[in-house]
């Protein structure tokens, strides 16, 4: 594949961030008199927060401030951002990539905020040229209004050259509006069929094997 720009998502890519996401959703539905278990969220991981609540719970416009509010106060304020662990592998990968010249970016639907903290958190900064979050402010929020902002800030001038790396269809279909191919990653939340049926081009299964895919020249 050798590819020189590798976009990395965040949860369920880099960090396994479920226990503190699902807390946060599980009190911010209660909130709005919706009752479920942390447990039971796993497929609240990935897309953006409003969107989740809204197309997943049926959360009603008018109450949708107070389930974020909740969910807000729970994950920043009471600390669940930093209930995330790096996955095994992951910390190797990105330092073997560096080492090799791939210039790498997370691209995040979590907050800009929020994903400049958890990075640095668990000090894997120094391995990304950019970070990438969603702000709402400006109207990014989707996956594909992240990817293109990053193309625009680096800027990249030949998407060929580029990858997105992620472990939902989110993932893949954001980088397909734009024409960026998308590799799967199955230490995540998603699966092989979702990653698949969204149009990634290969799937893998370990770090190790990420990075080979991503360094092996082109046929």
């Amino acid at each position: 594949m050798d590819k020189d720009i590798i976009l990395f998502d965040l949860d369920g890519t880099l960090t396994d961030s479920a226990p503190g996401v699902t807390k946060a959703y599980s009190l911010a539905l209660e909130s709005v008199g919706i009752h479920e278990k942390p447990e039971n969220l796993k497929k609240v991981l990935g897309p953006p927060l409003d969107y989740s609540l809204t197309r997943f719970f049926g959360v009603p416009a008018e109450k949708l401030d107070t389930a974020l509010d909740v969910y807000r106060s729970h994950y920043i304020m009471d600390g669940a951002l930093y209930e995330n662990s790096v996955y095994p592998g992951v910390e190797q990968l990105l330092r073997d990539l560096h080492r090799a010249g791939r210039r790498l970016v997370v691209a995040s639907s979590k907050r800009q905020d929020l994903v400049e903290a958890v990075i640095r958190h668990f000090r894997l900064d120094p391995y990304f040229d950019l970070m990438a979050g969603s702000d709402w402010e400006v109207g990014r929020s989707t996956k594909e209004e992240v990817l293109r902002y990053v193309v625009d800030s680096l800027p990249i001038p030949d998407l060929g050259r580029a990858v997105m790396v992620g472990d939902r269809m989110y993932d893949v279909e954001g980088a397909s509006k734009l024409g960026i191919p998308a590799v799967g990653v199955l230490w995540g939340y998603g699966n092989r069929q979702e990653l698949i049926s969204a149009g990634a081009s290969e799937v893998v299964e370990t770090p190790r094997e990420l990075y080979e895919l991503l360094c092996r020249p082109a046929p």
